[in-house]
């Protein structure tokens, strides 16, 4: 059995070897959108190298939602002789991760952001998750766009600016995040929040941006009492997340980077 989680920029694959041992794999991000030919061959060099051929494949990604774009990502992995027993959103890979068969919401915050209400077997309500242009509120896209705001209204100290400066090389800011990586780009200055966090201006930009993540993610979902993070955000950032839930009157029970490993674990016992 291989267990694949896959982002935009990279996918994780989950497995045991010929020997017996677990391992796991980062390679190339496989979106329903942005499938080529020169990932195909990447990844038919991994199925090759690992003889991955023939295994049952549990695929869990982002921009997974339709029909469509499903069978895009089934097609895609049969093209290789694997055997394509399910092909789900990310956020249904977070909540077997922390729920499993038991019911719960659930919510990611990595690049983007999205939550999720579980009834133990399906996803019934799914809410945020509009992208990056839209929403994404409290997303690594989202804290990095909100540093940025505040570096041009002149907000931050000068070691702050120095060190947003220092990220661009002195490059034209505003040239380089219209760039077509410029989202990966804004992103990577939640690095920056984090060496600085405890500054006043980095606390309430965090602040801010959770706060924001409950009123467009679990504020819909009802009166939630608590919720299960996936997503590098919510674990590097998790002290201030739990503190700004917590001023919402929900608690953060556990937070896990990635989802797959407890997926796997879980797929592999039902």
């Amino acid at each position: 059995m291989v267990v694949i989680e896959s982002g935009g920029t990279k996918s994780t694959w989950v497995f045991h070897d010929i020997s017996g041992q677990q391992k796991s794999i980062t390679t190339v991000g496989l979106h329903p959108r942005e499938l080529s030919s020169e990932k195909a061959t990447l990844i038919a060099s991994l199925i090759s190298e690992h003889q991955l051929g023939n295994k049952s494949v549990y695929f869990f990604g982002a921009g997974c939602e339709s029909e469509e774009a499903k069978s895009e990502i089934t097609d895609f992995l049969k093209n290789f002789e694997l055997q394509v027993k399910q092909v789900e959103t990310d956020i249904y890979a977070a909540c077997i991760a922390h729920l499993g068969n038991r019911e719960g919401v659930v919510g990611i915050l990595g690049t983007g952001a999205v939550a999720a209400q579980f009834d133990g077997q399906k996803i019934i309500r799914q809410t945020s998750g509009l992208g990056y242009m839209l929403g994404d509120e409290g997303s690594g896209f989202d804290i990095g766009k909100r540093m940025l705001q505040a570096y041009f209204r002149n907000d931050l100290s000068p070691e702050l600016n120095q060190a947003i400066k220092d990220y661009f090389s002195g490059k034209s800011i505003l040239h380089r995040i219209y760039a077509p990586d410029g989202r990966k780009i804004v992103a990577g200055l939640t690095e920056i929040a984090f060496n600085y966090r405890e500054l006043v201006e980095v606390q309430k930009v965090l602040s801010e941006a959770f706060a924001d993540f409950y009123h467009t993610a679990i504020q819909p979902l009802g009166n939630i009492k608590e919720v299960f993070m996936i997503g590098s955000v919510a674990f590097f950032f998790q002290e201030e997340l739990s503190k700004s839930l917590q001023l919402k009157g929900c608690s953060v029970s556990a937070v896990e980077k990635e989802a797959v490993f407890k997926a796997y674990r879980y797929l592999s016992q039902t």
